[in-house]
Parts: structure tokens; C-alpha cells; sequence
């Protein structure tokens, strides 16, 4: 049996670490929070005004999901690798080199930062954070480069293995879709979290 001293320094240290990852990643949570929060309190009316208000996407290169209010630019690399990856990712979500553009028939590869260090650089550290949230049937708007819109259905989501290259794969047969990725679970990058959708029939 072990003695009651040493259980409640094993709590106490259990405690503090598990208040340190709070605390690191603070805005994680506090995303979690507030979607809870307005899942209780704000009404459907309420939540439809405001994903109307928030609905025109004027921005080119630019992603947008109504139903969990993210927004982000999409930014556009050159190379692979944590070294050009993670400067990116600091200024928005990023477009997998060598997939689909927005809106033509293939796979375009869409990642982005659910958690961060709350010292970390950059205002997207969290912008994936509620990305599991999305409900299938949801709307994924996305702009190109001219800042035309085009808009995609959510058909399915899930939890796929860090080592899972298969998912930028470019054979669609002839469909538009739109990949969507993000590390998880929380403060780790040992799985990734996917949502495919595709593009919406004119």
C-alpha cells in the first residue's frame, strides 16, 4: 500500500503537469471553451446571423468555415519540410505543394496548426482547433488566387496515421476534392485528423 504522503506528492506532481499543459496550450482550450459555451447559450438564429454576417469571402486565397467561424489565408509554399512548414503555418493554413489547386479535379491539400505552445509565433496556432467539430454536410468555402469562390460539402472525417501519405494522393476520378488536416490529438503530432469534402455541383 502505498503511503499517504507519497500519493499526495503523486497527485501534486500529476496536478502541476497537467495545469502546465493547460497553461501551453491555453488557447486550445480556451477555443473548446468558447465552442461549448456558444453551443449552450447562442441560439440557432443567432449562430445563422452571424455565419451570414461572416459569409462573403472577398479575400482571395482565402478558407472559411461557417459552421465553426475559422477563417484563414492560404498560404503557398515551394518546398517540404518542418523548416518551410512551420514558418508557413505562423502566417495561416498551407497548401501541400504539388496538389490540386482550389477548384479543379484532383486532391488540393489544405494543413493548419489545432495546437501550439502558447508562446509560439503566429496568430493560426489554433485555427485547426475545433476542426473536429465539423459536421458532415457542412460548407467548406475556399477562394482562389482571382478570389472566386467555390464552395465544398464535408462527406467525411477521421483519424488517420502521421505516416498516412496515401491522403495526398491525385487520383480523384475526375472529382474536385478538398482535404483538410491538422495534428491530433492535442500537443502532439502523432496522428492527424482529416475532413475530406468535395467540390458543390454548380
Amino acid at each position: 500500500m502505498v503511503p499517504s504522503k507519497i500519493l499526495k506528492i503523486l497527485l501534486g506532481i500529476i496536478g502541476i503537469l497537467v495545469i502546465g499543459f493547460v497553461l501551453l496550450n491555453f488557447d486550445y482550450f480556451n477555443q473548446q471553451v468558447r465552442y461549448y459555451i456558444n453551443r449552450i447559450f447562442v441560439t440557432e438564429v443567432q449562430r445563422e446571423i452571424r455565419r451570414d454576417e461572416m459569409k462573403i469571402v472577398s479575400e482571395a486565397n482565402e478558407l472559411y468555415i461557417p459552421t465553426l467561424d475559422i477563417r484563414a489565408p492560404i498560404i503557398f509554399i515551394d518546398g517540404v519540410g518542418e523548416e518551410i512548414f512551420q514558418p508557413a503555418l505562423q502566417r495561416g493554413v498551407v497548401l501541400y505543394p504539388g496538389t490540386a489547386p482550389v477548384g479543379v479535379v484532383g486532391n488540393t491539400y489544405i494543413f493548419g496548426h489545432s495546437s501550439d505552445y502558447a508562446f509560439a509565433k503566429g496568430d493560426y496556432k489554433t485555427v485547426f482547433a475545433l476542426l473536429p467539430k465539423v459536421e458532415i454536410g457542412a460548407e467548406i468555402i475556399v477562394t482562389n488566387e482571382r478570389a472566386e469562390q467555390f464552395k465544398y460539402i464535408v462527406y467525411e472525417k477521421f483519424v488517420a496515421e502521421n505516416t498516412a501519405t496515401y491522403l495526398l494522393d491525385q487520383d480523384t476520378k475526375g472529382k474536385k476534392i478538398l482535404t483538410l488536416q491538422t495534428s491530433y490529438p492535442i500537443g502532439t503530432a502523432l496522428q492527424r485528423y482529416i475532413v475530406k469534402a468535395e467540390l458543390k455541383p454548380e
